[in-house]
């Protein structure tokens, strides 16, 4: 595997062409790798991402619905219409650090282990939280096999600063995620 790591100073969606671009030099240099998940909330980061690896395995990872808002998705209509023109996939699902735990936390004022698991990952950024979270989702779903490497995209609020590649696994087996190679992250978040 041939991996550079690049930082960027800080966490910012003004980084998501920068980290689409590392993440094109790190498919050219490691052939076997056939899936990009990318986390997306309105939808600019997965249309960028949809249209720029058409030629991979393109999964983007929304907002679970209801997650600002009851009976709402974050997806506009038209980034759902780009992305699936694009050839992608769109993967809308429970959080995996999230759920049934998130919502006892806000209900009793508790903290669950899923999302215990989210804050030890936070510590080396909100991104690499997200990739570690949508590789569980897309796995679960089918959508990406657990045998193989793939490249996971996610960031700090809104668009990209943070890409990893990871061997994904399931929620029900999470200790054998393995977060392999970290592509680009900021070193402030």
């Amino acid at each position: 595997m041939d991996v550079q790591t690049h930082y960027f100073d800080d966490a910012s969606p003004e980084h998501t062409d920068a980290v689409l671009s590392l993440v094109s030099k790190t498919l050219e240099t490691n052939k076997a790798i056939r899936y990009v998940v990318v986390a997306t909330t309105q939808g600019d980061t997965g249309v960028a991402a949809a249209r720029r690896f058409s030629d991979w395995n393109v999964i983007v990872v929304t907002h679970q619905t209801g997650f600002i808002a009851p009976n709402f998705n974050e997806l506009t209509k038209e980034s759902r219409r780009e992305i699936e023109d694009a050839g992608a996939t769109i993967l809308t699902t429970t959080h995996a650090f999230a759920g049934v735990g998130r919502s006892l936390r806000k209900q009793f004022d508790t903290w669950s282990v899923p999302e215990i698991f989210s804050i030890a990952y936070r510590t080396l950024g909100q991104g690499t939280k997200v990739c570690a979270e949508i590789a569980l989702m897309a796995a679960d779903s089918g959508l990406i096999p657990v045998d193989e490497d793939v490249i996971c995209v996610g960031g700090t609020g809104r668009g990209a600063d943070t890409a990893w590649i990871v061997r994904p696994t399931y929620t029900n087996t999470f200790a054998d995620l393995q977060l392999k190679a970290c592509i680009c992250k900021p070193l402030e978040f």
